[in-house]
C-alpha cells in the first residue's frame, strides 16, 4: 500500500526538469507517481527530445484513487487542456481537495477546468491575461499556494515549488473508509518491521506521539497500559508510534515497565504519511483505528492525550471489537 499516490500529466513538448524533477523527488519521498497522457501515443518528447512513457491514460483513470495531480509546464498544458479526460481528472481532484499543482504553463489547464476563478495563481509571464479574464489574480511570485492549488512561475523554482508540495502532501490524512498507509517502523531492538506485519487482518489503534520522554506521555501511560489490555484480549492491537529513535525507546522500557507496543519513527516518514507531521519538524498527537480489513475508520488529534474524551473514539472502537471488523 502506497503512502501516497500523484497522477502526473505529460504530453509532448513537455518540460524535462518539471517531469522528473517532481517524479523522482515523490518517489524518493515514497509515493508512487504514475505517468498519465491524453492517448495520442505511448511516449511523449519533451522540449529536449527526452522521452518519458506513458503508464495510463486520463480517460481510464480515476481521481478518487489519488492523492493529487501535477501539470508540468513547457508546452504541454496547450496539448493536456484539449483532452477532456484530462480537464476532469484535474477538476475532481480540486473539488476532493487534493494537490493540484502546476509550473510554468501549467496553469493553462486549470483554466480549462475552471478552477482559476477566485484563486491567487503564478506561472509563465504569457498566462497572466489568461488567468486573469478567467477570474483569478496573476501573483508575480516564484511560488503561491491558495489552498490546495500550488503554482510554480518556472523550472527555477522546482525546490521552493516541491517543499509546497510535499508539505500539503504530508498534512493530508488518510480518507476515511481507505487502506491505511503502510510504512517501516523500528522496535526498541532497532529492528526495521513494516506496520503491515502488525496489522493483518486484525482491528488496531495506533498512537502517534512526539516522544515517550513527553511528561503526557507519562501520565496517560497506565491508561494506555488497561488500554491497551483490553483492546487486546478483545483481539485487537494497540501501537504506540513515536518520533523517538530506538535506543531511546529501549531506554524508557528499560526504566518504565509496560506491555504496550512502542515502535520509532525517527526519520518521521510513516508520520508524514499519515499526515501528522507537526511543527519543528515532531510528530503530532494523532490516534487512528484501522479495521481488519486494513481500512481507516477514525482519526482525530489529541493534543492533551485523553483518548476518553474524543469525541465518537470509545464508541467507533466498540463497534469494530463487537464486529471483528
Amino acid at each position: 500500500m502506497a503512502s501516497k499516490r500523484i497522477a502526473l500529466l505529460v504530453e509532448n513538448l513537455y518540460q524535462e526538469l518539471d517531469v522528473w524533477y517532481t517524479l523522482l523527488r515523490l518517489r524518493e519521498e515514497g509515493m508512487e507517481v504514475e505517468t498519465i497522457g491524453t492517448g495520442t501515443q505511448g511516449d511523449y518528447l519533451g522540449r529536449h527530445n527526452f522521452a518519458v512513457r506513458v503508464e495510463k491514460l486520463a480517460s481510464s483513470v480515476d481521481a478518487s484513487k489519488f492523492d493529487g495531480v501535477v501539470i508540468p509546464g513547457g508546452f504541454a498544458p496547450a496539448y493536456l487542456r484539449r483532452y477532456p479526460a484530462v480537464v476532469n481528472l484535474v477538476r475532481e481532484c480540486y473539488q476532493q481537495g487534493k494537490l493540484v499543482a502546476a509550473l510554468h504553463h501549467g496553469p493553462w489547464v486549470l483554466i480549462s477546468a475552471g478552477i482559476v476563478r477566485g484563486k491567487r495563481v503564478t506561472g509563465a509571464i504569457s498566462v497572466k491575461d489568461d488567468v486573469e479574464n478567467a477570474g483569478g489574480e496573476f501573483v508575480d511570485l516564484p511560488v503561491v499556494v491558495d489552498g490546495n492549488v500550488i503554482t510554480a512561475k518556472s523550472s527555477q523554482e522546482l525546490p521552493a515549488f516541491m517543499q509546497e508540495v510535499l508539505g500539503f502532501l504530508w498534512g493530508q490524512r488518510p480518507r476515511l473508509g481507505e487502506a491505511f498507509p503502510d510504512g517501516f517502523l523500528y522496535d526498541s531492538l532497532g529492528n526495521l518491521v513494516a506496520l503491515s506485519d502488525f496489522i493483518r487482518r486484525t482491528p488496531a489503534v495506533i498512537l502517534f506521539v512526539d516522544s515517550v520522554f513527553n511528561p503526557l506521555f507519562s501520565e496517560f501511560l497506565p491508561e494506555y497500559q488497561e488500554f491497551s489490555k483490553n483492546i487486546r484480549g478483545r483481539g485487537g492491537l494497540f501501537l504506540v508510534v513515536s518520533g523517538d529513535p530506538f535506543p531511546a525507546i529501549r531506554g524508557f522500557l528499560t526504566q518504565v515497565k509496560t506491555d504496550c507496543q512502542i515502535f520509532g519513527d525517527p526519520l518521521l516518514r510513516l508520520g508524514r504519511s499519515f499526515g501528522v507531521l507537526g511543527g519543528m519538524g515532531l510528530l503530532d498527537w494523532n490516534v487512528f483505528i484501522i479495521d481488519r480489513n486494513g481500512a481507516v475508520r477514525y482519526t482525530e488529534r489529541c493534543p492533551d492525550g485523553a483518548l476518553k474524551d474524543l469525541p465518537g473514539f470509545e464508541r467507533q472502537l466498540e463497534i469494530l471489537l463487537q464486529r471483528g471488523e
